[in-house]
């Protein structure tokens, strides 16, 4: 074998391998792992999906069919509103005169109510206690949950069925499908699967951007990124189509798994 062969059939099937695990196993770990925080439209956009985050109460039926589960940064309890503060520190105000003997302040002068009742012939009107409510809730807290769903919102504005499992799945393969390649174990499965992963990205993130800029007239990052997408594409599609290489699992066992029944034949003949 001469060395170009050997490189082609060793070296750089398992340096595509290597590349493919360092951009989708760090992803993968950060996605299923991590916590970020979705603020304004999109956290609202994710309860309406039926997430929760983390600090979200339990939810009721009538809220999870309206999408109005909110977090607990947007309840406001009742003892700090302005109202029940204002009774509470008024009532003990009259108890610190009392102990100390000390003459209270003259009240202004009111007609009691049976003059008032003897001068207009009419009884008082019951005092009615208002109920006391909580202001509206924000329908835009914040929400706290994994990396992943960062992923259901770009499945959600592509108008992609089925949004919150895509998201998973698609974390899944990023972390056991990264690891997996690295080791060149069922290298055509992951190489297939993230290569339609990294279409899909491409279709929903870069082709609009290139319709609406021009090919010649993206930014530096945009350019980057593109250009990210596609030679991963290459080397997720080539791990599929030509195979994980002479270095891998994949070679060792289905190598012993063809040699096994021919060892068996050779001997029985």
């Amino acid at each position: 074998m001469s060395p170009s062969q050997f490189a082609a059939t060793n070296i750089l099937p398992l340096l595509a391998r290597i590349v493919l695990c360092m951009a989708f196993l760090p992803q993968g770990w950060n996605n299923l792992m991590r916590d970020v925080e979705y603020t304004a439209r999109d956290a609202q956009r994710l309860r309406e999906l039926g997430v929760r985050g983390i600090t979200d109460p339990d939810p009721r039926k009538a809220d999870v069919a309206l999408g109005a589960i909110r977090g607990w940064e947007s309840f406001e309890p009742q003892d700090q509103m302005p109202g029940a503060a204002s009774s509470k520190q008024a009532a003990p105000s009259a108890a610190p005169a009392a102990a100390t003997g000390a003459a209270a302040p003259a009240a202004p002068a009111t007609k009691p109510a049976a003059q008032d009742a003897g001068t207009t012939g009419t009884a008082p009107a019951p005092a009615v206690e208002r109920p006391v409510t909580t202001p509206a809730l924000s329908p835009l807290a914040p929400l706290t949950q994994r990396g992943l769903y960062t992923l259901t919102l770009l499945a959600d504005r592509a108008r992609i069925p089925f949004p919150v499992e895509i998201a998973w799945a698609v974390a899944g393969v990023q972390l056991v499908g990264g690891a997996c390649v690295v080791l060149g174990l069922f290298s055509r499965v992951w190489g297939l699967l993230m290569s339609v992963i990294l279409a899909a990205l491409f279709v929903t993130t870069s082709l609009p951007v290139i319709k609406m800029q021009g090919p010649f007239s993206l930014g530096a990052e945009q350019q980057n990124m593109v250009l990210a997408q596609l030679g991963l594409f290459v080397l997720a599609l080539g791990a599929f189509l030509v195979g994980p290489g002479a270095m891998s699992l994949d070679r060792a066992i289905f190598r012993r798994s063809r040699r096994t029944p021919a060892k068996g034949k050779s001997k029985s003949a």
